[in-house]
């Protein structure tokens, strides 16, 4: 191997965590979406929160800490609120061990009137 590929591997060695975040993140995210109940009357197109999850050694939850949500007003709390809850009831045991976990919690609202596009034979 030349210098230039071990660098490149010796470098991704440092930084386990950032590879494999983003599914166990998703599978949280999934986990989670399962029983999530929306807020009735959302006035909004989209809206965002981002959840630091802790695991303990048995996989239990132990943590969920808010980070960000958006839209930034009383909405977009009680979005987040609304999103911390689902993890609480449905991520609440997971195959992750001793870890913190970025969770993002997504909503974008069904267009009415869009056309449908269709591929052309």
């Amino acid at each position: 191997m030349n210098k230039t590929c071990l660098a490149f591997i010796a470098a991704l060695s440092l930084f386990p965590s950032t590879l494999h975040a983003a599914p166990i993140a998703e599978v949280i995210a999934d986990m989670a979406a399962k029983c999530w109940v929306l807020p009735e009357k959302m006035d909004y197109q989209k809206a965002r929160a981002v959840f630091e999850v802790t695991y303990n050694a048995e996989g239990d939850l132990t943590e969920v800490i808010a980070v960000e949500y958006q839209p930034v007003r009383e909405a977009g709390k009680i979005f987040a609120l609304s999103a911390q809850q689902a993890l609480l009831d449905c991520a609440s045991k997971a195959a992750i061990k001793s870890r913190t976990i970025r969770v993002v919690m997504n909503y974008t609202a069904p267009r009415s009137g869009d056309t449908l596009i269709m591929k052309k034979r």
